[in-house]
């Protein structure tokens, strides 16, 4: 226990005078604590109840209910002092609905555990970190008591063990900051932090604003699935009838169904009737078996999978106040750096699907869809300097095309969709690290075939093997990587006479290869909102940030300056890509439409 840091005592302030009399505290100390407590989670629904604020002399608990917070809306705003926050995007988001106020200048310290632990932990919850740094053990009972409908607190009336723990709350972020700024600096990870820190108000920002569906489109392509699902599901039963040994008929004469698609047991019973031994009915295994009721089976999956992860669960997220969408974007949702998204999760829906085209903009409005050309690639190229695929990416050539014709050893014109294909799949996979055996899953070979095209791809692009081995043996030499951006990411090496020894380094390897490539294109991406943000508000622009999948960035702009906008947004993404890629040029491509394009 850190003497001291359990009972903090504090001013708490319940008239508008006490705050304008102790705003100078706040303006003249170089870092500020901030913490709010509300009842909801959703900004627009919560009540703003308590703001907590601390600076090194002193902390205050200010009565939101009874105070307004205008007098001390400039220095929250302002660059100084540095404000320290734990989670900064809820109490971004809380403070700016509810008081207008927009937090200046953050320091995260969840944001800074999680880069200061990349690959190793991912415990950063304001409890494991005050005990980890502060050895300070938080209670959180207290917390639930504000979101508590019967509690007085809402009608602000707090009991001394709510301004206690808030008070709290508040203060240990300046202790915990002190020790993660140490530990930053040691792991060089300052800069990456300095972009992180910065992409909090834009994500923040992005989630406010949401997306605008259209519920009734959304629920038309649901039953055109339906009745798609529906169809293959009487095919294949047509297909099965023969096999049973005698046909239901209902009340209307209708045959029933022979087989439940969705009983694993029930079709490897049908399997084995057409003579196929399968050891089970994994997307996997359907995808290596040759049987056409296997290929069927897994159209009719792929389509009952997008009706229950797209259907009416998406719509029940509409926020009622808004009347759109507003997802929780994780900053760091991934090791590598790249974003996840939840609530709903937007970057699992298809490219390709028709749910993107029930993305809408609003009334007088357009979307913008904005995407880095292969980027993955070109950092691959920056990375290894393989001259041949720096040189396609200088020239604007099609890269798979072009790998396909140097592997196959046949003209770019004679190179078809299925060779492009397989120079596609061996490009990507590399950055994920697949071998042979899963390339040939993917693209219908045999291991034999696909090991061949691996030797043939390597000796085509030497320069890329290279890199690839030599950061794999790396990562597992140094025990972490890192991105252009500086980015961490570190590995826990298992014991030599670990049971799965050669496994677990070979998923080292594979990550070492992959975090690099990956988490750079995240670097890129962030500086890329940073940079659009930051440009929208010195113009003033009537234009919005509204969401990101990996390495393409969504708009809002009014109509009659969209096309400005998009000109915009291609600009910063370029200028964002260069300030990693010096040796590969940097290609964005964008679309402005009424709904979110592929």
């Amino acid at each position: 226990m850190t003497s001291g840091l359990e009972n903090v005592s504090y001013e708490f302030i319940t008239s508008t005078q006490q705050l304008i009399d102790i705003t100078p505290n706040l303006e003249n100390s170089p870092t500020v604590s901030v913490d709010t407590e509300g009842n909801n989670l959703d900004p627009y629904q919560a009540k703003l109840l308590l703001l907590q604020l601390a600076t090194p002399e002193k902390s205050f608990v200010i009565d939101c209910t009874k105070v307004d917070l205008g007098p001390i809306k400039p220095v929250l705003e302002a660059e100084k002092p540095l404000k320290i926050l734990q989670n900064a995007k809820f109490d971004y988001s809380l403070l700016k609905v509810q008081r207008g106020i927009t937090l200046g200048s953050i320091y995260d310290t969840m944001i800074a555990e999680r880069l200061i632990t990349c690959g190793l932990s991912r415990e950063i919850s304001l409890k494991t970190i005050a005990e980890k740094y502060l050895g300070l053990k938080l209670e959180k009972v207290t917390r639930e008591s504000f979101t508590d409908p019967k509690n007085p607190a809402l009608r602000g009336k707090f009991s001394k063990e709510q301004l206690d723990y808030a008070a709290r709350d508040a203060y240990i972020l300046l202790e915990i900051f002190k020790k993660q700024l140490k530990q930053l600096k040691e792991q060089d990870l300052i800069d990456v932090a300095k972009l992180e820190f910065k992409v909090v108000s834009v994500v923040a920002e992005m989630e406010l604003k949401g997306s605008l569906i259209d519920i009734q489109k959304w629920r038309t392509h649901i039953k055109e699935l339906e009745e798609k699902r529906n169809e293959i599901s009487r095919e294949i039963q047509k297909e099965l009838r023969p096999l049973a040994n005698f046909t239901q008929v209902d009340l209307f004469g209708n045959e029933s169904d022979t087989v439940n698609l969705d009983s694993p047991l029930q079709l490897l019973e049908a399997f084995k009737k057409l003579g196929v031994e399968l050891p089970n009915t994994s997307e996997a295994t359907l995808q290596k078996c040759d049987h056409p009721l296997a290929k069927i089976l897994l159209e009719y999956r792929g389509y009952e999978k997008m009706i229950t992860a797209f259907g009416e669960t998406i719509l029940e997220k509409i926020n009622p106040i808004t009347g759109r969408l507003h997802p929780d974007f994780l900053q760091l949702g991934a090791d590598t750096g790249r974003f996840a998204c939840n609530n709903p999760n937007l970057q699992q829906i298809p490219a390709d699907s028709g749910f993107r085209s029930c993305f809408v903009a609003s009334p007088g409005y357009k979307l913008i869809t904005a995407d880095y050309s292969q980027v993955e690639l070109r950092i691959m190229a920056e990375v290894s300097e393989d001259p041949v695929f720096l040189e396609a990416f200088r020239t604007d050539q099609d890269l798979h095309t072009l790998t396909a014709s140097q592997m196959f050893r046949i003209p770019i014109d004679k190179v078809d969709k299925n060779k492009r294909f397989q120079a596609k799949s061996i490009n990507f996979g590399l950055m994920y690290g697949r071998g042979p055996a899963s390339l040939a899953v993917q693209i219908g070979v045999s291991v034999d075939e696909a090991r061949e095209l691996l030797d043939v791809y390597f000796k085509t692009y030497r320069s890329v093997k290279r890199w690839l081995d030599n950061i794999g043996r790396s990562a597992v030499k140094n025990g972490y990587v890192r991105t252009l951006g500086g980015r961490k990411r570190a590995f826990t090496l298992p014991d030599k006479d670990h049971v799965d020894y050669l496994k677990l380094i070979g998923g080292i390897e594979r990550q070492g290869k992959n975090t690099p490539i990956q988490g750079t294109s995240a670097d890129i991406t962030k500086y890329a909102l940073v940079f659009i943000y930051e440009e929208f508000k010195k113009r003033s622009l009537d234009a919005y940030l509204i969401h990101t999948v990996h390495d393409e960035i969504v708009s809002e702009a009014r109509e009659d300056i969209a096309e400005e906008v998009a000109r915009i947004i291609e600009g910063q993404m370029i200028r964002a890509g260069e300030l990693l890629l010096k040796k590969c040029p940097v290609k964005v491509e964008v679309k402005v439409s009424d709904y979110w394009e592929k």
